[in-house]
């Protein structure tokens, strides 16, 4: 996930709900809401990502590398390496084995590390192809969705949930109606998404707030156990 699961284990407060459309107030028992989310999933190498290979014992074959669109990369002397869907340790034993068959090098300990990740969102919920999908200048959720394949009847779409990384790395949730943007034409709705966000739609209302955390944030998005949300109406960069 995250994903938007890339780090955070901070303890964060969960704030007023300011944001819903209906303008209901946060549940008490959602103030004091307990640990939330499973374990993160170790994050999967993606085409667009920067990585940095460092090779202790040969620091003369340390490099950088994008990965490119077909989900590979070109290190000096081993030649292509694939990483797009692959883990951090799974490249680094691929580099490793690529050395050893080469015979350039063995027991090299590479270290390899992301310097730079490629722009993309995360859908995910009552969407035909829930997923990640490359953000594309100001793109906002409703085209997020549309990239997604659109939206399943079962979709709450009056309720959808824009999760982001905040100051520090604190999430923020924002519900959008996209009811009121695609009927109404209301320009408040159109979040401008940035990179990381996450984009969910639930199924059915999400009125008791902290039942609503506990069934879909628990059970279905990859955020670490021991992180608190802040609700906010006005994430950063949500009306530019």
């Amino acid at each position: 996930m995250t994903k938007l699961g890339r780090g955070m284990a901070t303890l964060l407060v969960l704030a007023a709900l300011t944001g819903c459309s209906s303008g209901r107030e946060q549940s008490p028992a959602a103030a004091g809401f307990r640990l939330i989310g499973d374990a993160v999933p170790a994050y999967q190498v993606g085409a667009g990502d920067s990585l940095s290979i460092v090779l202790p014992y040969n620091p003369e074959l340390n490099f950088e590398a994008p990965v490119g669109p077909d989900g590979r990369f070109t290190m000096p002397v081993v030649g292509s390496i694939l990483a797009e869907g692959r883990t951090v340790p799974e490249i680094e034993a691929d580099i490793d084995r690529a050395l050893v068959e080469r015979r350039i090098a063995r027991n090299a300990q590479p270290s390899v590390s992301i310097r730079n990740y490629a722009p993309v969102v995360y859908v995910s919920g009552e969407v035909k192809q829930p997923g990640v999908i490359p953000l594309r200048g100001r793109m906002d959720p409703l085209q997020a969705i549309s990239v997604a394949g659109g939206l399943l009847e079962t979709a709450r779409n009056e309720e959808v949930v824009v999760i982001r990384p905040g100051p520090d790395g604190r999430p923020l949730l924002r519900l959008v109606n996209l009811e009121a943007l695609t009927d109404k034409g209301d320009p408040t709705q159109a979040v401008a998404l940035q990179p990381q966000d996450t984009v969910f739609v639930p199924k059915s209302s999400i009125a008791v707030l902290d039942q609503w955390i506990d069934q879909y944030i628990n059970k279905t998005l990859p955020f670490n156990r021991g992180v608190n949300y802040t609700i906010n109406k006005n994430m950063s960069g949500s009306s530019q």
